[in-house]
């Protein structure tokens, strides 16, 4: 390795621990309680004074394939402004293993968030002031809760789903929408319609307000200062201004930028102790690109029919695996990529300790860089039992397609692979879509493909320095399946 080498790793490790220190300290001053009651957890967060059991409690319920972490950001700011707060993982989320219940079954997450509310309570915080706040499928929760408990002072409802409400009940309403989904925002308006629009009576309880946040989508709206301050602002325009009351801007979206570009940094940076183990020269492709892009699109387009197929003779698509459209994603990896390699007629063939190392590496950069300290962000990372024993079947049904990826992108330039990147991008997302357009039971992943290029791009970069097909795959199926495993919800 040469000096410059070091440097570099120097670098991304420094930035890797600015991010971990920030994120772990965004919750300084407060106090944390983990609580479990009939298997629905539950985080506590109180500003930890002397009179903090009689502040408002605010219970916050997150989006479908969410969880707590998703909601850190909203929690915070809340809890640094004087008030308690209760974040749940619903049921098939998270920490919670119970199956998730049917689409329309509303009493389930009402009925956990009422858990929760008596967990608070036997916890030693005696909860007469209650507000609500929920993100997507949250928010059904929300609205829900606010209905059938009129003793809620406040509901917020973030990225709205559709609900039946009277200009009375749920007391209070905030209703925040993205400005980059006209679906949640028309939520937001016949919401607003049927609760007879907008008022400012916090007495009464008939205050409701439509804010469109702009610049944000689906996913984005959960990081917004602007989002998270409104919801601040609507409460203490409900409840007063809490004793001891901090200002506080929730950055965790970008330390947790940071963090990640320093851990791809630093592992990048050590990659030649591994190529260096090994002398030989790269593979020569003799394959045309015609060929191997074609066998990557007629590889996911026949998966695509092949699912569809079994579809119609009964197979529950939704439910594969016991997670909710993650299944049909494992097994749609593993039919397209078997397709791919038999077109292709080869399979990978560096089984080295040099490529194994690779792997490893690459593995290790997006386990830590995107997930651990995505614990803090987004996502519940560290797998509950029952998802860890799913991991190993999802790397097995994973590597195949990343197998016929890494035979139609190497070995080639640092321009190329950003070229192939796109290709098999566009490939893989244009075929989920199909595939929604033809089983709509999977809806749930219209909300996963805009993720799916950025994933495949960190993917790309990690496996960038190493010149073996088996890094490429076989590190990218480990992290894919733990991935998948840790945000599907369980069935």
């Amino acid at each position: 390795m040469k000096i410059y080498h070091w440097i570099a790793a120097g670098l991304g490790l420094l930035m890797f621990l600015v991010s971990l220190w920030q994120l772990e300290t965004a919750d300084s001053g407060l106090e944390i309680t983990q609580l479990q009651e009939e298997q629905v957890p539950i985080t506590l967060i109180t500003s930890g004074v002397e009179d903090s059991s009689a502040r408002p409690l605010v219970l916050i319920g997150h989006g479908l394939a969410g969880s707590r972490a998703t909601m850190r950001g909203f929690a915070l700011t809340l809890a640094h402004a004087g008030y308690n707060v209760a974040m749940i993982d619903f049921s098939g989320h998270g920490g919670n293993t119970k199956p998730l219940p049917e689409e329309g079954d509303v009493d389930t997450l009402v009925t956990e968030a009422e858990i929760a509310l008596r967990a608070v309570q036997e916890n030693g915080f005696p909860v007469n002031r209650i507000a609500v706040l929920g993100h997507s499928m949250g928010s059904g929760m929300a609205l829900d809760f606010g209905m059938l408990h009129p003793e809620t002072l406040a509901t917020i409802a973030v990225s709205p789903v559709s609900r039946t409400i009277t200009p009375q009940l749920p007391k209070n309403l905030l209703i925040l929408a993205e400005g980059l989904n006209q679906r949640f925002a028309q939520n937001g308006e016949q919401l607003l319609d049927q609760g007879g629009g907008p008022g400012e009576d916090f007495l009464e309880g008939t205050a409701r307000k439509l804010e469109i946040i702009p610049g944000v989508e689906h996913i984005t709206i959960l990081f917004s200062p602007a989002a998270q301050q409104s919801a601040r602002q609507w409460l203490d325009g409900i409840f007063g201004l809490q004793s001891g009351a901090e200002d506080y801007t929730d950055r965790g979206i970008l330390w947790y930028l940071l963090g990640l570009a320093g851990t791809l940094l630093f592992c990048l940076s050590l990659s030649p102790l591994i190529n260096n183990l090994d002398d030989q020269n790269e593979e020569e492709v003799t394959t045309t690109i015609g060929r191997r892009f074609g066998a990557l699109l007629v590889g996911a387009l026949g998966a695509t029919g092949i699912l569809h197929v079994l579809s119609n003779a009964g197979l529950d698509l939704n439910r594969l695996l016991g997670l909710q459209a993650g299944g049909y994603l494992l097994i749609w990896f593993a039919v397209a990529g078997a397709l791919g390699i038999l077109l292709l007629g080869r399979i990978p063939g560096e089984y080295g300790r040099p490529a194994f190392l690779g792997s490893l590496m690459v593995f290790v950069a997006l386990w830590i860089g995107v997930g651990l300290l995505g614990n803090y962000v987004w996502l519940p990372w560290i797998l509950v039992s029952k998802r860890l024993i799913l991991w190993p079947v999802a790397v097995l049904l994973s590597v195949p397609w990343l197998m016929s990826v890494a035979q139609a992108v190497l070995p080639t330039s640092w321009w190329g692979r950003a070229v192939w990147w796109l290709g098999y991008t566009l490939v893989l997302v244009g075929a989920l879509f199909l595939a929604l357009r033809l089983n709509p039971e999977l809806g749930f992943l219209v909300l996963i493909l805009p993720v799916f290029p950025l994933v495949l791009g960190l993917h790309a970069i990690s496996a960038g320095p190493y010149r073996w097909r088996m890094s490429f795959a076989l590190g990218g199926a480990l992290f894919f399946g733990w991935l998948v495993v840790a945000v599907f919800p369980l069935q």
